[in-house]
């Protein structure tokens, strides 16, 4: 069985899903999963977990993640971007001096509302599910962090701008609530992930240049996946401790990551381990020998 990570270039045009399903035939009996969805519109980078891998999937989703948006303004549609049913027009075109008197109130952690055309679930239906059929149900508020947000240029009614965000950030949504502090409407008119869990576009492989002979040489061990977690080395008694369950205080831990990679003195990976203050336990561990 194949494990580890590929770091691909998703196109715009189509699903996650859909995308990495194009692995499967060089895969075997592998699992195949992916972290972090992309919407259609978007491209950039996705992470591919195969093998023992799709157990790690939350740990990469879970981390920070980079992207170039294009906001642009003059509509509003029901989608948040350029597929949707316009709802508004506003001719209203801001500066770039009214952007950066702005950009700090979205900095920090807030509340955003998960657009309706989007896979959060509700009684186990995803949203777009309602929306497609015009059916009203409560909003999704989450709380999101957002750690960077830089106008990159302006060119006539459209925004190029850089945002670093934690989880279950919605750019469709910024975009949305951007344009609403600006006084005016706007849509997402284009999106690429840069950056995924450490993981940079310049590292993405395109799909195409995939083929059974060649995916071995192009995958990412997990433990070196894993790399926006701090890391633990330990000796072989902690490690047979951390097996059968046992909490273990190790000094070392006490500055280190919620989360941590632990490998042993031969720089193998054996698993995460849930830190607190020092105090660590195992989360998760790989199943098998690799």
């Amino acid at each position: 069985m194949i494990s580890g990570l590929l770091v691909l270039n998703k196109p715009s045009g189509i699903s996650s899903g859909e995308f990495i399903r194009k692995l499967k035939p060089f895969l075997d009996d592998s699992k195949i999963g992916h972290s972090g969805t992309l919407d259609p519109l978007a491209s950039g980078v996705i992470l591919a977990c195969l093998g023992q891998m799709t157990r790690f999937t939350n740990f990469l989703a879970n981390e920070r993640k980079t992207y170039i948006a294009e906001m642009m303004f003059g509509i509003q549609t029901d989608t948040g971007d350029l597929d949707g049913k316009i709802e508004r027009k506003n001719k209203k075109i801001p500066t770039k001096n009214d952007f950066d008197k702005i950009k700090k109130k979205f900095i920090g952690s807030l509340n955003q509302e998960a657009p309706k055309y989007s896979s959060l679930k509700y009684k186990g239906k995803p949203l777009y599910h309602y929306a497609r059929k015009n059916k009203e149900v409560p909003k999704k508020v989450r709380e999101i962090n957002i750690y960077q947000l830089d106008l990159i240029s302006v060119d006539q009614n459209k925004f190029k701008f850089l945002v670093e965000c934690g989880k279950g950030t919605y750019i469709r949504s910024l975009v949305k609530d951007l344009a609403k502090d600006l006084d005016t409407v706007a849509v997402l008119s284009n999106l690429q992930r840069t950056i995924s869990a450490d993981h940079e576009i310049s590292e993405a492989h395109e799909i195409e240049s995939i083929n059974r002979e060649n995916i071995k040489s192009k995958i990412i061990q997990m433990g070196d996946a894993l790399r926006s977690l701090d890391k633990l080395q330990c000796a072989t008694e902690i490690i047979d401790r951390i097996k059968k369950g046992q909490k273990i205080y190790l000094k070392e831990a006490e500055i280190k990551s919620k989360y941590l990679r632990l490998f042993d003195k031969k720089n193998k990976f054996i698993g995460i381990l849930k830190n607190i203050n020092g105090l660590v336990s195992p989360k998760r561990l790989i199943s098998i020998e690799n």
